[in-house]
Order: structure tokens, then C-alpha cells, then sequence
């Protein structure tokens, strides 16, 4: 149940702090237990807004402070010195209120990755179940594909004859087409699926919160920001928060969930004392427990762009620029639960080797039926191209880049200092110039001729590795997939064990992406959701234990 406050030192058996893809189902999850006292802090609002449930009308918010939380990087050294701005959800369902609503479970050579580097349980045959648990893919191979969970999976089958044209333009060029990506296969090409069930948006907050606020023993806080976790030695015993202009307490009798996400609970681990003991007397924070890990380790996937204008008027440029059309694809929404406001910018993708003698896929060239001067360029008033036009985006799947985020001070409300460190390992750069002559090749096929005017981004004039380099540095933007600042492991740089508990406290754990010590996958939502599940299964297994 919603709540407007809480009584003083209002005590719960757990806390879950942040509403975002894995707290809405870690809270879900524990409060489905009846004799679990639960509470859900989230520093933004409900997520009552139409343009959260339809998803291209994601183009109203990703540029809207109101539900997001603006952050910038510092300047970027090997980007002409340009910060980045990394947008996050601020709102109930956090992220997965205004990402791209992909349905990638990831690669599974990755999570067998995780399995070697120490992380017990976590090989994709341990998250195999997991993932369908939690899935619903009536059409999908039973033996591998789930049927009945919370969250719907659509496939984009024959979308458009722009995608057609780009599965067909790949195959063309050699590459194998996918019926189904996530059944394990992951390299090739394929029509994307999206977490949407009858075309509306089904993240977590749809798919797990939604259908339990209504529990008497879950209480959810909005506008609550965590400003630390509360400690009695080393054992958490509840958080202090910000709401309504006042810090306010609440306690936890079991277990504090740290579930902010990869850029806020690296954070709040340092402001309550847990991290490089160095960095927290820097910043005026008394250590608990030095815990050096904390904040290193971050990753994300850095984007580059190929843009081309259209020879047929059916992109997402067309629809936004011309009242007509937006009646059209509204009708055609209405009436059928399809069209492009179904989708929130990308139709079909290849995830692919750059050369052959690698084991796994390295790439990802994805379809986006749109265009625009960066990838905030989602109207025609924040840059959108002003003809029919769409975008090849260029991804390093497991990029050697590697960065870190640290706080700045003790005060909860500023935001932390982010370095990605994007490029600054050559092997990523050298990549991207594999990526976009690849891409170019794709957009010379034929089947993808009959749509193609011309390149706008970089251009025809832009061939050589220094012009395209220098293209790079200066266009190259943050896919919004960061991960890592928590990682777990057990090597000494590692910040929570297996079971997601964070090393030297007790009653504290992180369940988001934060944990996961590579990128899992092309996208990170479904992984994040998939850990949430498995954090959440973990809780309550060790609850029960306690028990008896």
C-alpha cells in the first residue's frame, strides 16, 4: 500500500531502498510472504503518467527532469573532454519507467563467465529457471522459454519493411538469422521482443508491484530519498531518509536492501560508511568497514551512430513531425495494440563477432527507425531529423574501458563524481572503427539500397580511421546500460559475496546491477530483473532459515 509518511522509527523486518526494476520485485517478492513486514523507498514519484505506459511516448521523458535524475559525468578525456549526461528514472519502476523496453536476457557464455571468475549459482544454467520464472513467452520453446510469469515478452516479427529490409541486408552479408535470441543462442540477427504485454509498457512495476500494493504487510514511501544506512557496530539496523524537507528513521529487525541502482547504492554504501576508508575521510564520512571495491568497477556499453535519411516516410521522424500520421499510428494503437507506439525507438539487432577467431560476440549493430543529432534527439524540438530517418547504433558488448564512481561529499543529495572513462583502453576505440565499417557494408546491401538516400552521420567524406576516430570521440554517448560499482565476487576488490550480502557487515545486501562484475548482455534490464529475483529468493531462504 502507498503510503504519504511513516510513523517516527517505523520498523519493518525488511527495507528495500529504491523502486526501480529490482527493488519493485524484491519487495514483491518478500511481501508475498504474509508475515514479512516490508517497506519500499523510492526518491521519486508514482508512475501514474500515460507517456510511462506507451512506450515511444518515452520521447516526453527522457528529457524531462520531473522523472529523472539529469546526471553528468566528469569531462571525458578521451572525448574532447565533453562530460556525458547519463539519465536515470527517477520514479516508481526507476530505469524500466523510461528505457527502451527490450527483452535481452543476455549472453550465455557471459554468465558462465561470472560462474569461473567465483560467483557460485550464477552460470546461465543457474539463471536458466530464473529467467523463465519470471517470463511470459507463450510462443517461445517450452523447454527453455517461460510461460505465465509477470513479465510479458512481444517479438517485433515483420515489423516494418525498413526491419525486414535490415535482416534481410544482414543475412545477406553472411550473418545467420535468429527465431529466438534468448533461447540461447544470442549471436545473429534478429527482430527484437519487448517487455510489453497488449503494447503497454510491463516492466517490474507493472509486471510485480502493481498487482501486490494492495498488501497490508508492504508499505511503499514515495518522494523518500535514502540518505544513509544506519549501523549498530556492523550489523545494518534501518536508514535514515529524506522526506518532506525532514531526515526521518525507520528500522529493519532482518535485513537493509540496497536496490538504487549502479549509480546510487555505490553511493549510499560510501555516505554510511562502507568503502575506500581513504575516500570517506576525504569527504568527512567515519569508516565502518574499508571495503575498497566500493564505487570501482564501472562499466557501460558507450554508443556510436550511423544515421541515414530514408527513401519511404515511415520512420518515428515522419510520425512526430505530421499531426495526420500521429492520428493514423494513434488509431492504429487504439484499435490494434500496434504501430510504432508500441516500440520506443529500436525494431531489430545483430549481436556479432568482429573477427572470426573470437569466441563469443563482441558487437551489436541495432536498427533504430529514427533519427537525430544524438541520442536524446527524440522530437523535433530536441534535434530529431527533419526528413525520414534512421539510425545504425554501434555498441561494444564487453568493452576494456573501466571507471569509477565515488561520492563528493557527505551530503546525500549531491551526486556522486562518475567516470566512465569511455575509450580510454585503444582495444574499444579500434572496435567501434571495425563496428562502422560493418555497418556500412550492412547498409550497401541490397536489400537495404531501396531505402537508403544517403548517409548524414558521419557522411560519405568521412573514411579514414583518424576522420572516423575523431567522429567517434566526438559523438559517442552512454547507452544507459551501467553496471558494476557493487561487484560480486570474492577476490578482494569484490564489494557483496554470492548471496549479494555485503562483505564484512551484516543485514545488508545489494540486489540491482550493480553486482554484476562484466556486462551481461546487449541490454541490462532483463538481467537486472533476473537478479532481483534470485537476490529475493536468496532473502527469503536465509529468512526462513532463521527461523528455525
Amino acid at each position: 500500500m502507498f503510503a504519504e509518511s511513516l510513523p517516527r522509527d517505523a520498523q519493518f523486518d525488511y527495507i528495500v531502498c529504491g523502486a526501480g526494476s529490482a527493488g519493485c520485485i524484491v519487495a514483491e517478492r518478500l511481501s508475498a510472504d504474509p508475515s514479512n513486514q516490508v517497506l519500499l523507498l523510492e526518491a521519486g514519484g508514482r508512475d501514474n503518467d500515460i507517456n510511462v505506459k506507451v512506450p515511444l511516448m518515452v520521447v516526453n521523458l527522457i528529457n524531462n527532469p520531473e522523472v529523472t535524475w539529469p546526471y553528468m559525468t566528469e569531462p571525458q578525456v578521451h572525448l574532447n573532454g565533453k562530460p556525458q549526461r547519463w539519465t536515470r528514472g527517477r520514479v516508481i519502476g526507476g530505469s524500466g519507467a523510461i528505457n527502451g523496453n527490450l527483452f535481452a536476457r543476455g549472453d550465455p557464455a557471459e554468465y558462465d563467465h561470472w560462474r569461473d571468475l567465483g560467483c557460485t549459482g550464477w552460470g546461465y544454467a543457474d539463471l536458466l529457471p530464473v529467467f523463465m520464472r519470471m517470463e511470459d513467452f507463450p510462443e517461445g520453446d517450452p523447454a527453455v522459454r517461460g510461460r505465465g510469469g509477470p513479465i510479458h515478452c512481444t517479438r517485433l516479427d515483420k515489423f516494418d519493411p525498413l526491419s525486414d529490409a535490415f535482416i534481410q541486408a544482414c543475412r545477406q552479408a553472411g550473418y545467420r538469422e535468429l527465431a529466438d535470441y534468448n533461447d540461447g543462442s544470442y549471436e545473429g540477427v534478429f527482430y527484437l521482443q519487448y517487455t510489453t504485454r497488449r503494447g503497454l509498457r510491463n516492466n517490474s512495476a507493472a509486471g510485480y508491484l502493481r498487482p501486490a500494493r494492495r498488501r497490508p504487510n508492504l508499505t511503499v514511501l514515495t518522494r523518500a530519498m535514502v540518505a544513509r544506512v544506519l549501523f549498530e557496530g556492523t550489523r545494518a539496523i534501518g536508514v535514515e531518509y529524506l522526506a518532506a524537507g525532514e531526515r526521518r528513521r525507520a528500522t529493519a529487525r532482518r535485513e537493509v536492501v540496497l536496490s538504487a541502482g549502479p549509480l546510487a547504492s555505490p553511493q549510499l554504501l560510501e555516505l554510511s560508511g562502507i568503502g575506500n576508508q581513504d575516500i570517506l575521510r576525504k569527504h568527512g564520512v567515519r569508516p565502518i568497514h574499508h571495503l575498497p571495491g566500493v564505487g570501482e568497477n564501472l562499466r557501460d556499453h558507450p554508443n556510436t551512430r550511423l544515421t541515414f535519411e530514408c527513401a519511404q516516410p515511415i520512420t518515428v521522424n515522419d510520425v512526430l513531425r505530421s499531426p495526420l500520421r500521429k492520428l493514423r499510428e494513434g488509431l492504429r494503437f487504439i484499435l490494434r495494440r500496434e504501430g510504432l507506439l508500441s516500440i520506443c525507438s529500436a525494431t531489430a539487432q545483430m549481436n556479432y563477432r568482429s573477427r572470426p577467431d573470437l569466441k563469443q560476440a563482441d558487437l551489436v549493430l541495432r536498427l533504430q527507425p529514427l533519427s537525430g543529432g544524438d541520442r536524446y534527439a527524440r522530437t523535433p524540438t530536441t534535434g530529431m531529423d527533419m526528413f525520414p530517418g534512421f539510425t545504425f547504433g554501434v555498441t561494444t558488448l564487453q568493452p576494456k574501458s573501466v571507471g569509477a564512481l565515488h561520492i563528493q561529499s557527505p551530503d546525500p543529495t549531491r551526486q556522486a563524481s562518475m567516470d566512465p572513462r569511455y575509450l580510454s583502453h585503444e582495444d574499444d576505440a579500434q572496435l567501434f572503427l571495425r563496428g562502422m565499417r560493418i555497418s556500412r557494408g550492412i547498409a550497401g546491401m541490397e536489400a537495404l539500397k531501396p531505402l537508403v538516400v544517403r548517409e548524414t552521420r558521419p557522411g560519405p567524406g568521412v573514411v579514414d580511421d583518424r576522420d572516423m576516430l575523431a567522429y567517434v570521440r566526438e559523438t559517442l554517448q552512454t547507452s544507459w546500460h551501467m553496471v558494476g560499482t557493487c561487484k560480486m565476487g570474492v577476490d578482494p576488490m569484490s564489494v557483496v559475496d554470492p548471496r549479494l550480502r555485503v562483505h564484512g557487515v551484516q543485514g545488508l545486501r545489494v540486489i540491482d546491477s550493480s553486482i554484476c562484475p562484466t556486462l551481461p548482455s546487449s541490454g541490462t534490464n532483463v538481467p537486472t530483473m533476473a537478479i532481483a529475483e534470485k537476490g529475493a529468493e536468496m532473502l527469503l531462504e536465509d529468512g526462513n532459515r532463521h527461523r528455525t
